[in-house]
């Protein structure tokens, strides 16, 4: 199945190099040239990896607002930052919001191709892997008790349940 990818870029030779790199690979290649263009692709389409621009001249929200809102909307979604005047901050900062990778222009090539290559992989893995914790995880598990013991073990255990805190749960030999 061909994959879909958004190229999100104010520049609209850089958008059309990418795009064209893309395709001769085999992609689908979508582009906007600011973030409502962008957010309404990703509502019609299906996106498989959204490469963005950090600079958006005369766009509503910049490439680093994109990412925090795609990051919510959709973790699984691979973002590739760009960037003409990138710094090692503004990717640290990029990747830290949840970016995949950044990478400066102009680019190589290869190393673009390579990066999608990647993060594609990536993100069918994730979603593979997902899919099948949810297939082998038992929809509820019943536990059964009733002396006065279990129902203050079933009370803590639901406490416990809603912390992110690890636990360790000890008894005698031959209790469970």
């Amino acid at each position: 199945m061909t994959k879909t990818i958004l190229i999100v870029d104010d520049e609209k030779d850089i958008r059309a190099l990418i795009a064209g790199i893309l395709e001769d690979e085999g992609y689908n290649a979508i582009h906007a040239a600011s973030s409502d263009e962008a957010y309404r692709l990703l509502e019609t389409q299906n996106v498989d990896l959204m490469i963005l621009d950090i600079w958006l001249e005369g766009s509503a929200q910049d490439g680093m607002q994109i990412l925090s809102q795609v990051r919510q909307d959709n973790v699984l979604l691979p973002v590739i930052m760009i960037s003409g005047h990138g710094s090692i901050e503004t990717a640290v900062e990029a990747l830290k919001e949840g970016a995949y990778d950044f990478i400066e222009k102009p680019f190589k090539t290869d190393r673009l191709l390579v990066m999608v290559k990647r993060a594609l992989e990536t993100a069918s893995l994730q979603k593979e892997n997902r899919k099948l914790r949810s297939q082998n995880a038992p929809a509820h598990l019943k536990l059964i008790g009733a002396s006065r013991v279990y129902k203050d073990f079933e009370t803590l255990l639901s406490r416990v349940a809603k912390t992110n805190s690890r636990v360790l749960l000890t008894g005698e030999s031959g209790t469970g």
